[in-house]
């Protein structure tokens, strides 16, 4: 791989590491905060609100897992525009990356939490349906583990994807948007407010599978109009739209309170933090220490994503937290950066290195074919050697 694409892959790590990082926060926050002390400004659910906006990019730190959605369709899409890929080596490739630690973490849950676990669900689980009704519930072990049957249900669509994007360029994405848009929106309007909000929205493909979208047509703007996007100032104006957005989602508690406005969140949500992975990595190349110390973060954030719950868990039962200042949220903030990060970074290497990594050299290319009129530049990373996470 030339040095210009592991820059460009660098920088997509630095994004993963932020967004594993925010969900972290988020998480730690809000659970521990309530064993503090009663919390002002909170809804009966515990959610939390303020009218800081920087404040708000943790108390709704959600929103990491629609960074994670887009990441998956831009890096997937910047490796394969322009070819055919191999459907059957892509998904064994994405079930080298995925499973290596999500069998062992099922192992071990369902050792621990048998009460929770059946044959049938263990199958449903494995077969990536794991956030709907049935599969495992192992507490604090499987409770991240929607997004992975989320992210391996669009490994199924991405190919069919891919070939529309080359084919036909982002129009014919946007027009499965758009078409997918007007039928979750039946959908809602028919139920007369009977559908649960998170699990039409939040849980499924059913409401993730814009963010992926919206990351493949920002791909195709990165591999054939970078330049455009480049510029300290457009990755400001792009991460300033998606806080001021999310402050708004925090400030309008939309998060339990299952507004119509849920059906555009999503749109807008993976397009705003599609816009932040366009312009930043068109515009950020550090390979400097730093950068490769905040990139290695990214590459083990499929760990720290899948860890960090269990942590957190551990800290609130042994009432391990930090109370510096008095302040239940701002105590319960200073924990999760103060502890929960890094129990959890140094818990990520070991699982990394131990269990993930050595799988990942068994993965084989699956682009089998150029497309002359879909060609990129620079030349187009390899994405066989690229994860989701």
């Amino acid at each position: 791989m030339r040095s210009s694409n592991r820059q460009y892959l660098v920088s997509v790590d630095h994004l993963r590491a932020y967004a594993a990082v925010l969900v972290l926060l988020c998480h730690g926050t809000l659970m521990i905060s309530p064993y503090l002390r009663e919390i002002p400004n909170s809804d009966p659910h515990g959610w939390l609100y303020t009218e800081n906006p920087l404040a708000t990019m943790v108390l709704e730190g959600h929103t990491g897992v629609a960074l994670f959605m887009v990441l998956s369709g831009f890096i997937f899409t910047i490796g394969t525009l322009g070819k055919d890929v191999h459907y059957g080596r892509f998904l064994g490739n994405r079930v080298l990356r995925i499973f290596p630690l999500y069998i062992a973490l099922i192992i071990l849950g369902v050792g621990a939490h048998k009460e929770g676990a059946g044959l049938l669900s263990v199958l449903q689980s494995l077969a990536g349906l794991g956030n709907l009704p049935g599969s495992l519930n192992l507490g604090a072990v499987s409770s991240m583990w929607w997004a992975i049957a989320v992210e391996l249900q669009f490994y199924l669509l991405f190919p069919l994807f891919s070939r529309l994007l080359t084919k036909h360029g982002p129009l014919a994405l946007l027009k499965v948007l758009a078409a997918v848009a007007v039928i979750r929106t039946l959908v809602w309007a028919s139920a007369d407010g009977s559908i649960n909000v998170n699990s039409m929205l939040y849980y499924s493909l059913a409401g993730r599978i814009d963010q992926f979208l919206m990351g493949m047509v920002a791909a195709w703007f990165f591999v054939h109009h970078r330049e455009r996007f480049q510029g300290l100032l457009k990755v400001g104006i792009a991460t300033a739209l998606v806080t001021g957005a999310v402050w708004a989602f925090n400030q309008t508690h939309s998060f339990h309170e299952g507004h119509a406005t849920r059906l555009l969140w999503v749109d807008v949500e993976g397009t705003l933090w599609s816009l932040v992975v366009l312009t930043y990595v068109a515009t950020f190349t550090s390979t400097g220490l730093v950068s490769r110390a905040v990139a290695k973060v990214g590459e083990m954030s499929f760990s720290v994503y899948l860890l960090h719950y269990m942590v957190v868990t551990v800290i609130i039962s042994h009432r391990w937290w930090i109370e510096l200042t008095g302040r239940p949220v701002v105590d319960a903030f200073i924990t999760a950066t103060a502890a929960v990060l890094p129990i959890t970074l140094v818990a990520a290497v070991v699982t990394f290195h131990g269990i993930e990594r050595p799988f990942l050299g068994w993965r084989r290319a699956y682009l089998l074919t150029d497309r002359p009129k879909a060609a990129a530049h620079p030349p187009a990373p390899k994405a066989a050697l690229v994860s989701p996470r």
